[in-house]
């Protein structure tokens, strides 16, 4: 593909660098690249001064062009709780006598284009230079991410093979993967196995006959051939979108993959362990974002590796014994990875009743102690749009559900119940799930026929405390709802 086709456009936007640059302008003297070095720094809003808070690091190529983008996209990330505060370091071309050297510097090899070939260097000056500036100038936490588009993504990548240890996470925005006659193709082979460690890639392109141009098409295919386990990665490719268009898509797509799993909170499954027929498969659900990436677990009682199956979005699951589910999260530079185990036992769906007589349709009813052990009710009654089960006495109380369920049809039903530990739920006599002293948040999965079941919960309410809540998923429905008046009978 000839160069013309990918610098020309790059070059009309030059005129993007008249344009105030936000954050705090800073340069470096390269001893490696024999110049002075702009740097465009952006620390996060959240950050003051004095504090002892650290944050990882954005390395922006092309920073005179991306530090306006990034700005905006990761304001709007940031707002809408995405992704987490960030230092941003827009790297800045330099131009004697007006010539933008970005065609130098990016490239690692000369193509047999005169004035190419500079990737090497630019390399050891951000490795050996720029970082240790900055990890010694600004509260970095150490971690750091390389982004770049066009050539800038070509250069992403050759540092991914080069030196993967320098960056945690990579992101190449359309990449000139087609440079030197696919070059970066027989690299990446020899190189693939130098990637330790849990690394991110992220590379985007275009769809149609440009996705194959930019020599992406034959990367993502080696890619799907030779990369290891601890590389977590991902192409995509954006319809009706330009070379330049692009950026701003990959940008926000980029940040998300790259640092949205890294503040999440817990492991959100659904169901959280349960009663499971044997043959009979049941939909485990995850809610965690691009749980995908760096979610494993396994059902065979071992502990999950990067190998292990990945967690999606909905996982089928067909029992063949008791078994417990191990679940495990690797994010890159991450020493809290977080773990979870869920137990299902096989059993019998369930046996269901008959309607109670004289059962009043669209209530349970309530009541209300001073605590489990006592025995005086303070107040009772029926649920109703009057009745707030987490306001049934104006301090601390103990409360109890109790009527009749009727399922509308055979299968697993999952039920939800929030509140704080030691909250309890009983089909019949049976104790199904109980809220543990570490969690505020419980769901069970039970096997159930057409009928009805007597049913109890049973909760502490304490001010400040979680408020008790309930719910639960029907067989073969796609999402958690409330269990609705018209299927609770009072006795």
């Amino acid at each position: 593909m000839p160069f013309k086709a990918i610098v020309t456009p790059l070059l009309l936007l030059l005129g993007f660098y008249a344009v105030a640059q936000p954050g705090i302008k800073d340069s470096i003297y390269s001893q490696t690249l024999k110049e002075e070095r702009r740097l465009q720094i952006q620390l996060p809003k959240e950050y003051k001064p004095g504090s002892t808070e650290k944050y990882r690091v954005l390395y922006l190529l092309d920073g005179e062009w991306n530090a306006e983008l990034f700005e905006q996209v990761q304001a709007w990330s940031r707002q809408w709780g995405f992704t987490p505060p960030i230092i941003m370091v827009g790297v800045v071309n330099v131009y004697p006598n007006n010539q933008n050297q970005r065609f130098r510097d990016l490239t690692p090899t000369s193509g047999g284009q005169n004035g190419a070939g500079g990737g090497p260097k630019l390399l050891t000056f951000l490795k050996d230079e720029l970082i240790p500036y900055i990890n010694k100038t600004y509260p970095s936490n150490g971690s750091n991410i390389l982004w770049g588009h066009s050539l800038g993504g070509l250069f992403v990548l050759y540092t991914l093979f080069t030196e993967p240890q320098v960056f945690d996470a990579y992101i190449a925005a359309d990449p000139s993967a087609w440079w030197d006659h696919g070059f970066l193709g027989s690299y990446a082979k020899e190189r693939v196995n130098t990637i330790k460690g849990i690394k991110s890639l992220f590379i985007t392109g275009r769809t149609g006959i440009a996705y194959h141009q930019m020599g992406i098409d034959s990367l993502e295919m080696l890619l799907k051939k030779i990369a290891p386990p601890n590389l977590q990665w991902k192409a995509v490719a954006y319809p009706d979108e330009t070379h330049i268009s692009q950026q701003y898509k990959s940008a926000y797509d980029g940040l998300k993959y790259t640092l949205t799993p890294s503040i999440m909170d817990r492991i959100h499954i659904d169901p959280m362990g349960g009663i499971v027929v044997k043959g009979m498969p049941f939909t485990l659900s995850c809610n965690n974002v691009l749980a995908e990436k760096y979610i494993r677990y396994s059902t065979d009682g071992a502990a999950p590796t990067m190998a292990s199956s990945p967690m999606q979005s909905e996982n089928v699951i067909t029992p063949v014994a008791n078994f417990q589910l191990n679940i495990k999260t690797f994010l890159a530079n991450d020493t809290a990875n977080k773990s979870l185990t869920a137990d299902y036992k096989l059993g019998k769906t369930l046996v269901a009743g008959k309607k109670p007589d004289n059962a009043v349709k669209g209530a349970w009813n309530y009541a209300c102690y001073r605590s489990a052990a006592d025995k005086e009710v303070l107040r009772s009654g029926r649920t109703g749009e009057n009745v707030n089960i987490n306001q049934l006495d104006s301090n601390d109380f103990f409360g109890r559900l109790s009527g009749y369920l009727e399922t509308g049809k055979k299968g697993y039903y999952t039920f939800g119940m929030a509140g704080e530990p030691g909250t309890k739920l009983y089909i019949g006599d049976q104790l199904i799930m109980e809220i543990a002293q570490d969690s505020d948040f419980r769901t069970f999965i039970v096997p159930m026929e057409k009928g009805f079941y007597s049913i109890r919960f049973e909760y502490s309410h304490h001010k400040g405390g979680r408020e008790f809540g309930f719910g639960y998923r029907l067989p073969d429905e796609p999402g958690d709802g409330p269990i609705l008046p018209s299927v609770m009978y009072a006795p």
